[in-house]
């Protein structure tokens, strides 16, 4: 129950991470330099806390389990970005919006495993991170009952053994539990300590790289000899404001192994993926040709929709999948859906395919 409540505080206090182009210290490491949102008008915010493109912020966790973060900016357009959260308890997004002198979370999500673009939804927070003067004494209040301030510039900080002169905001309620977050410029958020009496918990920037965001999948696929069902795990390298069609249509046209059916033909393409939220259905668009481009019989367009709908509703965490042809219901002379009728996920009977 106690490492519940931790990690409800943890998540409730939020995340903000950054990190580039950074100087630490004396030892004056140069990290390589990446995309920073750049608009005059928020320049000293940026500074402290830019949006990233293509990097992983690696967090070390000291108290709680829950406080080690693994973190990408999936998602950036203009003055809004959206991060991914991993940590071993949960995965959660986040969108944040840069506008008037002010950095705020406007959007949140948990248990969110897939990837999908929510810059645009309907925010659902209103959690002021930062805001303008970044001068000792500016202040703010929070959803969360807490009260942020600044509490210092060039604050002088050791983490995990590297020197930082940091921006310090205090974040205080009325029940004596508070949290200290350092930003530094060209990097962002270098370090945060929460503290409810004797008990405390950390989260320490360790490590930051340019990189992908390897996000686990599995992928079904009928075999050639015999037509049945198998899959396997695999992974998608996800770079910022990546397609995730063209990305999933890349392994459906490309398996590991001859020995497998590709689930889409060359031509053919994915034209979009969307998730109804109110339903919990996704909606999954494949480009006209498809049908005469497979050219299958029965059976093998039974297993080629079978393994599309199991890959693509597993990675959404959905068990109807709606699938249209350049905006028409599927309807082949095998199979042929009503508007709004769905295919099931069905793994019933499949197993993990072992090539050797």
């Amino acid at each position: 129950m106690k490492n519940r409540i931790i990690l409800i505080s943890i998540l409730i206090l939020g995340i903000i991470l950054v990190g580039c182009n950074a100087t630490q210290g004396a030892e004056n490491v140069e990290y390589e330099k990446v995309a920073l949102f750049s608009e005059n008008s928020y320049s000293e915010l940026s500074e402290y806390m830019p949006f990233l493109e293509n990097t992983i912020l690696e967090y070390q966790g000291i108290g709680n389990e829950f406080a080690e973060q693994t973190v990408f900016y999936e998602f950036i357009d203009g003055n809004r970005a959206q991060v991914k959260i991993k940590s071993p308890g949960t995965n959660l997004v986040k969108v944040l919006e840069l506008k008037e002198g002010a950095l705020t979370e406007i959007y949140r999500e948990g248990e969110f495993y897939h990837i999908e673009n929510m810059l645009q939804s309907k925010p659902n927070k209103s959690e002021l991170i930062l805001k303008e003067p970044l001068e000792v004494g500016t202040s703010w209040n929070n959803e969360d009952g807490y009260k942020s301030e600044i509490t210092g510039k060039d604050v002088a900080i050791n983490v995990l053994d590297k020197s930082y002169n940091a921006l310090e905001v205090t974040k205080t309620n009325d029940k004596g539990k508070f949290q200290k977050e350092y930003y530094v410029k060209g990097i962002g958020l270098v370090a945060r300590i929460y503290k409810d009496g004797n008990f405390e918990i950390k989260t320490l920037l360790k490590d930051i790289r340019k990189a992908s965001l390897e996000q686990d999948v599995e992928l079904y696929y009928p075999l050639k000899d015999s037509l049945n069902t198998i899959f396997i795990e695999d992974t998608i390298a996800f770079n910022t404001n990546s397609s995730i069609e063209k990305l999933i249509e890349d392994k459906f046209k490309k398996p590991i192994s001859d020995e497998l059916i590709p689930i889409l033909p060359d031509n053919t393409s994915i034209n979009s993926i969307n998730l109804d939220r109110g339903e919990w259905i996704l909606k999954v668009d494949l480009s006209e040709n498809f049908l005469t481009e497979i050219n299958a019989g029965s059976t093998q367009e039974y297993e080629i929709i079978r393994s599309l709908v199991n890959t693509l509703g597993r990675f959404y965490d959905t068990t109807e999948v709606y699938l249209t042809l350049a905006g028409r219901p599927y309807e082949s002379g095998h199979q042929q859906l009503i508007e709004g009728e769905v295919f099931k996920v069905d793994v019933e009977g499949i197993s993990k395919y072992d090539f050797n």
